[in-house]
């Protein structure tokens, strides 16, 4: 049987306990027998929302929230044939006012609504699993990964290379030693890539039938609908996406970021060339550096992100020449004192470099544990068991984070210098303001 606390006598009994809604007091952790199913909400089921669907049609679908009934038509007619009573809505804020008997919350909307989807569902104490990258802006990342620590829910976010062998073999090697001191990590997003998300403002046309334009614009400022932004060509967009690097960097610079362990810096510097945004749109070919400091046992290092017309370069080395230009045509590539590591897409394919290399080093020690079943899988257990998902927002966040200061160094285009402790810039005023946007009124919840 589940818990008998019902989320009605957790609210009121920490209602003294704090005066901030979006703090408040820590879920308590409901149980679940054998064949006990999970109720889920899904905000956002069109495109990749889909494998939202999927997960959660194997527990129980209480309610789901789109904008546009005929993308997500697909959707809607699962999600109706296996859960005939589910309730469907075109605004998320309206589901989550209503439905106050859910476990869990799945969220795959453009990035512009991870946070406000997001933030409702962990104030409300519910697990969530939300598709990368967390947020669009570095006050929701800080926002998120407190939050998700106060309530102590599960989460998961939506890079699932996290929850692979082959990450964790990069990890190992990396610590043990076999690549000496790490100094340099290169990441790029796939080839095929180069023309994904708008790289214009479009031209005005007509809205869709059975989209509402208004709604899916939520909190960033109302404009008139335009060629180029739905569907999934928002991704270029400043307002609704976080381009190339938000696209991918989630994806190819996990291994980085976590072999490396640059979530524990406390400072950064970070620089961008390349093309420079438009007024509506992040820019495609650019080049960021991060240098990081010293992190423990971690040596300072530099990564650097190459996109667009820099995708097809070798990267700035600081290495031997040589070695960059060998595995350029990999996604990432870990260059070391002793050797080299490479990556595929989604950190799959994790090896030494050159062959001779891996075979004189061997399988490296096994000191991470291994997830089981695949990252869906990892989320829904944590919610059973009560334990951590590999990607929850502790580390998600911090990913995200990262990432989000070199979207703000491709639109500022200074030699900047963030403060990880204190979530800002600490030589740019231009920087800093954009940490934030402010909310449309109406969706202001979170923010504030």
């Amino acid at each position: 049987m589940r818990n008998p606390i019902t989320r009605r006598q957790v609210l009121r009994a920490g209602a003294a306990a704090s005066a901030s809604l979006l703090i408040g007091p820590a879920t308590m952790a409901r149980t679940y027998s054998a064949n006990e199913k999970i109720r889920f909400a899904l905000i956002g089921i069109g495109g990749m929302g889909g494998k939202g669907v999927d997960v959660a049609s194997g527990e129980q679908i209480i309610a789901a929230a789109d904008v546009d009934v005929n993308h997500a038509a697909g959707s809607i007619k699962k999600i109706k044939d296996r859960f005939a009573d589910a309730k469907l809505y075109s605004d998320y804020r309206k589901l989550f006012d209503e439905q106050k008997q859910l476990d869990a919350v799945w969220v795959a909307t453009p990035d512009h609504h991870h946070f406000p989807a997001t933030v409702r569902a962990l104030d409300a104490g519910l697990a969530v699993y939300c598709e990368k990258p967390l947020c669009h802006d570095i006050f929701e990342a800080r926002k998120l990964r407190e939050l998700a620590k106060a309530k102590q829910v599960a989460t998961q976010m939506g890079n699932q290379g996290h929850s692979g062998e082959h990450v964790r073999l990069l990890c190992e090697w990396i610590w043990q030693g076999s690549l000496g001191d790490v100094t340099e990590a290169h990441i790029r997003p796939p080839f095929n890539q180069m023309d994904f998300g708008s790289r214009t403002a479009g031209e005005p046309i007509p809205v869709p039938a059975g989209f509402d334009w208004d709604l899916w614009q939520g909190p960033v400022r109302a404009r008139e609908f335009r060629s180029g932004i739905h569907p999934a060509t928002w991704r270029g967009w400043l307002d609704y996406g976080t381009g190339l690097l938000g696209d991918w960097f989630c994806h190819n610079a996990d291994g980085a970021v976590w072999a490396l362990k640059l979530y524990e810096a406390d400072t950064c510097e970070v620089e961008c060339e390349g093309d420079e945004p438009s007024e509506t749109n992040w820019p495609h070919g650019v080049r960021v550096s991060w240098k990081f400091p010293q992190r423990g046992n971690m040596v300072p290092c530099i990564m650097r992100w190459s996109s667009g017309t820099y995708n097809d370069k070798p990267m700035p080395p600081t290495v031997d020449p040589d070695r960059v230009a060998s595995v350029a045509e990999h996604p990432s590539a870990y260059f070391g004192t002793k050797g080299t590591a490479v990556s595929g897409w989604w950190m799959n394919g994790t090896r030494l470099f050159p062959e001779s290399f891996m075979q004189e080093v061997g399988k490296p020690k096994a000191v991470l544990p291994r997830v089981k079943g695949g990252h869906e899988a990892d989320f829904l257990n944590a919610i059973r068991t009560g334990g951590r998902s590999s990607a929850d927002f502790d580390y998600s966040a911090r990913l995200t984070e990262i990432m989000l200061v070199g979207n703000i160094a491709s639109r500022v285009r200074e030699k900047l210098n963030y403060d990880f402790r204190a979530g800002k810039f600490t030589n740019s005023d231009k920087g800093n303001a954009l940490l934030k946007r402010e909310p449309r009124p109406g969706w202001e919840f979170g923010y504030t």
